[in-house]
């Protein structure tokens, strides 16, 4: 009996000491934490810079087309079929690679009398983006291809085959301008530029193709190989930079 009272006695006076501690644990006060100073407590300036890059264009992208009309389907697509591969064989007897031949569309619809009511005829059109790698043969391929059947002329646009390498002259001269504007506020400020905190790159638009004829290309006496004038085109670079001011 004695044994037993004094083992609760010692189970009690166990709780008790852990109840005490816990205690004392929730009611200590939290250590404080000393926040490191970081980039926002630093001084800085934050610039936009943009760079600009003027190339002549070493390719060209044309869109080529064959539109064929007769009463059946099957008499508008034979047509066009054999206009369209005579087009494109003519393509590439110019030495236009395949890879740079590719189809961008097929489409047929029917045409109806003035009524709206009966079909008439049918409609098959055959489109074809070519790249032209060689710009001194773009005006003699375009009078080649109406040629052979070629009737439609979507439109022509320029650009450069090393599209990154341009892009990093006018990302580099971005910087150079953006650094350039952070020095000049930071002189008037009467302060002086440190490190670069932060840099990023916004992205802009592409240059837009420039259309040279939406119809049919000419009667056959009329025919002769276009002039064709890539001129220059320019491509921009625009960075966000952070400078630390010192």
């Amino acid at each position: 009996m004695e044994n037993r009272l004094l083992t609760t006695i010692l189970g009690l006076t166990a709780l008790i000491a852990v109840l005490a501690l816990t205690a004392v644990s929730l009611f200590r006060p939290a250590q404080t934490v000393t926040a490191q100073p970081g980039v926002s407590n630093m001084p800085q300036i934050v610039v936009i810079g943009t760079g600009e890059i003027k190339v002549e264009p070493d390719i060209a992208t044309i869109t080529i087309g064959v539109e064929t009309k007769a009463p059946t389907t099957q008499e508008a697509l034979a047509q066009n079929s054999t206009q369209a591969q005579a087009m494109i064989d003519q393509i590439k007897q110019l030495g236009v690679d395949a890879k740079d031949i590719q189809t961008s569309g097929i489409s047929i619809y029917p045409n109806y009398d003035e009524k709206g009511e009966t079909i008439v005829s049918y409609t098959v059109n055959n489109m074809v983006t070519v790249t032209i790698r060689n710009l001194a043969q773009a005006g003699d391929l375009i009078d080649r291809v109406v040629q052979v059947g070629a009737n439609r002329l979507y439109g022509i646009s320029f650009g450069v085959s090393d599209m990154e390498a341009v892009l990093a002259q006018a990302r580099e001269a971005a910087v150079v301008n953006a650094r350039a504007r952070a020095e000049q506020m930071a002189r008037a400020a009467g302060t002086s530029l440190g490190r670069v905190l932060f840099i990023t790159e916004n992205f802009g638009a592409s240059p837009i193709p420039v259309p040279m004829m939406a119809d049919a290309y000419g009667a056959p006496a009329a025919r002769s190989a276009p002039p064709v004038q890539p001129g220059q085109q320019t491509y921009s670079a625009t960075v966000q930079i952070t400078f630390e001011l010192r």
